[in-house]
Formats: C-alpha cells, structure tokens, sequence
C-alpha cells in the first residue's frame, strides 16, 4: 500500500506500506515535491515489482501510474465515488493510461465512454 501521511496511515490491514508526503498543486514547493515522487515511485515499483496498481486516484497516484505503464505494470483505476457528474482531475489524467477504469455511477459513463460501471465500491 501506497498513501499519504495522515490519519490513514494508523490502520494495520496491509503488511508492506510505503508513506509519501501530502500534496497541493497550489504550494509553491510543488513542483520539487512531485518531480521527488516521481524519483519514489520508480524506487518502490523498482522494487516492488508489481503486477498491477489499483487506485482511486489522488495526486500521488500519477507518478505511480505513468512509471508502472512505462515498467508494463497494469493500471486500474476507481473513480471517486463522489464524483457523480463531473470528473476529477486524476481521471482525467490516467483515464487513456488505465487498462481498467472504473466508474461507480451511470452519469459517469458518459464521460468515460470506455469505462466500466462497478457500482459503489467503497
């Protein structure tokens, strides 16, 4: 597993888990942090070695998908079940980079026409 420091990270439902520093696009740090995440993120898949990532997005998930498509990885991605009429920015993003992509309300299939609709997966 593969999160943000926070509140999150106290649960103990996975073995191996990797911490990366919360982001906002709006911070003038920005920058450095995601081209470091980048750097972390070929480490960990380097070293990790996955057969697939299965996300729900946020920021830091981009950097793993684009390394993990550039190492053959497999991408699935689950759109936030709060996104009922518009999309979000990552789904945008990794929505021609997924091999799957999950919406989880039938608006949404309109706007992500090779989609498929898994219902609410929380």
């Amino acid at each position: 597993m593969i999160t943000e420091s926070g509140e999150f990270s106290k649960t103990n439902f996975c073995r191996k888990k990797y911490y990366v520093s919360q982001m906002n696009r709006r911070q003038l740090s920005f920058l450095p942090k995601f081209v470091f995440l980048y750097i972390k993120a070929f480490g960990i898949l380097l070293k990790e070695r996955p057969d697939f990532i299965v996300t729900t997005g946020a920021l830091i998930a981009y950097p793993f998908c684009v390394i993990g498509k550039l190492m053959g990885v497999k991408i699935v991605y689950v759109e936030s079940f709060a996104r009922v009429k518009r999309p979000s920015l990552t789904g945008r993003l990794l929505y021609d980079f997924s091999d799957l992509f999950i919406v989880q309300w039938e608006d949404m299939l309109k706007l992500y026409p090779k989609s498929v609709l898994g219902g609410g997966i929380f």
